[in-house]
Formats: structure tokens, sequence, C-alpha cells
């Protein structure tokens, strides 16, 4: 199968990038109606909370001004002696329903909030899900990804960090389980065998000078992992407890392939091995390198597994926690701008963007969508549909 333009010339990215287009613009209503509910609800929250602040002070000034009256009337009587146990009373009659009436009405203000940020929540939910379903098909230009994996009580936790372009950064769960490699807790063996690392310096018998102590990895576990790019770093223990005897290994492919070697006995402190002239004289770094490709191999396997969004990030902040959901569509769709510019550059007819879908055959079939189609949906979030319509670059 093969994509082109709607002139046949070849599409150079070779995806139906029109379904996805279509597909950014229904994500897009969406989930701007959704924040345009949570911008509507965090409202009333604040509305609610400054109808708190200005009841109890009213309530406060009404006590004070009553108060005050029956000072004065005290103050004024011809018979203070009999009138003041009654003032005190009222005083104090007046102040406890006063001060009931506080309770009740914050008891039920901080009610009607927690039901509001309930809403809120929920709507966020919502928001959370829609984006996870446009975002798991990675629709923009990747830049890094960056794994984090766990051993947990069985098999691994793991995630990963995307980052695309545009500074937009998507963080999602990943079902290590489905994985046969990755369902159970794995050793060093998996990847590759006979991996050995001088640990540390000891005297053998019968013998006055200090040599390296090799340790074959072999039944070590992997207990951490991370991988950013061509950047790898893990830990492999002697059990899976976090006092034992451990290695960790720091390898760079950017490039000259380099890798730093960390030990630690058993309750002790990490120490690069590399230190040590006659350790690192020992140490064999192409056999490190074979042991840190297979990882790499292992670890990208993960990423078709990727599943529940995590997180998401737009500029380094929290698309949901900072309603940034609107902001961040503009920002996806100023980077679909250049290949909708190209589309509409190579389609026969000025009203639509024209692709072709070429199968094995050479039977050709066009793929269109219509710009007012594209107009007509953005008008269901007004002003914003605007604003995106235009960041597309589609009149």
């Amino acid at each position: 199968m093969k994509y082109l333009f709607g002139d046949s010339i070849e599409f150079p990215q070779q995806k139906d990038f029109l379904a996805l287009l279509d597909n950014f613009i229904e994500t897009s209503i969406k989930a701007t109606t959704l924040e345009n509910t949570v911008f509507d609800l965090k409202e009333t929250i604040r509305d609610r909370r400054r109808l708190k602040t200005s009841v109890l002070d009213e309530m406060d000034n009404f006590l004070l001004t009553v108060d005050t009256a029956i000072s004065e009337a005290v103050a004024r009587s011809k018979e203070q002696e009999t009138i003041v146990k009654y003032a005190e009373k009222s005083r104090e009659f007046l102040k406890k329903f006063i001060e009931d009436g506080e309770t009740k009405f914050s008891d039920e203000v901080f009610q009607g909030i927690a039901d509001f940020e309930k809403k809120v929540d929920e709507t966020d939910e919502k928001t959370r899900k829609i984006l996870e379903s446009f975002f798991i098909l990675d629709p923009i230009p990747i830049i890094n990804k960056k794994y984090t994996v766990k051993a947990a009580k069985e098999g691994y936790s793991a995630k990963v960090q995307v980052d695309y372009e545009g500074n937009i950064s998507s963080v999602f769960n990943i079902a290590s389980s489905e994985i046969p490699f990755w369902h159970r807790h794995v050793k060093a063996r998996d990847f590759i065998k006979g991996v050995e690392i001088p640990a540390r310096m000891k005297k053998p018998i019968l013998k006055k000078e200090l040599v390296p102590d090799i340790v074959n990895i072999d039944d070590y576990y992997l207990s951490d992992l991370v991988l950013s790019g061509k950047e790898i770093e893990v830990v492999f223990r002697k059990r899976l407890d976090i006092s034992v005897e451990r290695f960790r290994l720091k390898m760079n492919f950017m490039g000259e392939f380099a890798a730093e070697v960390y030990h630690a006995e058993e309750n002790d402190t990490e120490k690069n091995i590399q230190a040590i002239p006659k350790l690192k004289d020992a140490l064999t770094i192409l056999r490190l390198r074979e042991l840190g490709e297979k990882i790499v191999e292992q670890t990208n396997a993960l990423y078709p597994r990727k599943q529940r969004l995590e997180s998401l990030y737009l500029g380094g902040k929290d698309v949901l926690e900072e309603n940034l959901v609107f902001e961040l569509m503009q920002k996806v769709a100023e980077i679909f701008a250049p290949t909708v510019a190209e589309i509409k550059k190579h389609s026969p007819s000025e009203e639509e963007l024209s692709l072709k879908l070429e199968d094995e055959k050479g039977i050709r079939s066009e793929i269109y969508l219509r710009k007012s189609t594209v107009r007509e949906k953005l008008k269901a979030i007004n002003e914003k549909g605007d604003r995106l319509f235009a960041a597309l670059n589609i009149p």
C-alpha cells in the first residue's frame, strides 16, 4: 500500500493523514467542549467560596452590630443591674445562634464545592480518555522516548514518556505483563550470557598481589531500568532486595560507545569500579555493549503495549491540571499546518484536501476531506473553532 498526493506524487508521510486530521478535529471539539465545562465548574466553585466568605463576614458584622447595640442599650438603661444579666443571656444566645448558623452554612457550601470538584474530576477523566485515544496513535513527530521499568511483586511496572515536536510530552503506562519476555522477573542471562564484571580487588590464597575479583552476573536480576534515547541506566541485583549486592551500568550509544560501571556490596554504597585502574583494565567494554544493545532491543519492544495515558504536558505544564487542552490542540494544529499546506498544494480541487491510496496491484482510490466539512464541524466550539481552523491553514 502506498499513499500519494492528489496529483499522484508520492506522499512522504505514507499514512492516511486526512483520517488523522479528521480524528484531530473530532478530538479537539470533544476535549475543548469538556474543558469549557471545567472552566464553568471552576468559576462556580470560586463563586461559592466568595459567597461563603461574604456571608460569614456579614454574619460576623451583624453579631458585632447587635452586640454594640445591646451594650449601648444597657448603658442608657436606668435599671442596669437588672438589665445586664438579660443582656448577657441575649449575647450568649445570639452568639451561639450565629456560630451555629455559620457552621451550617459553611458545611452546606463545602458540600456544594465538593460536589462541583467531583464533577471537575469526572470531566477531566473524560477528557483524559479522549486525549488518550488520540495521542496513543503518535499523531505528531516524536523527538524522544524515555522508558522507566521497575521490578514489581510479579514482573515489572513500566511507563514511557514520549516527547513530541512542539514541546509536548505524554506519559503512558505500559502493559509489560502482556509481553512474554517481561511478564516475569528477568536476569542478565535472559539478554546475553556470560557477562563478567570485575567487582573488587581481592587477595588470592598464597599470593601477595591483589587481583580483580571477576563476577559473572548471569543470575543477577534486573531491578531498575531507564532508557532515554540512546542512553541507558540499568541495575542488576543479586536478589530483588534493595540492600543486596548490585551493579549499576550506565551506557551511552551516542557516537562512540561509553560505559560507566558502579558496584555496591551488600548494605554498602556504590563505587565506580573504573576509578581503580586494574578493575578498569579488566572490564570488557565490548561485552557490555552487547548486553546494552539487547536491553535496548527488549525495552523498545514494550512501546506497542503502551495503553493508559497517565499525564500530558505542554511546555512542561500538566495539560489537565492547568486547563491547557485548547492550547495543546492549537499547538498540534500548528504542527499539522505545513502538511495541510502541502496536501492543499497538490489537491486538484480547491474545495477539498485529497490523497490517493495505491494498492499492490497499482489500483488507486481517492481519500478526501472537504474544507467546508472541517469548518462546519469546528463551529461547535465557536471562536475557538475559528482559531483552530486558522491555525491549520486550511482556507
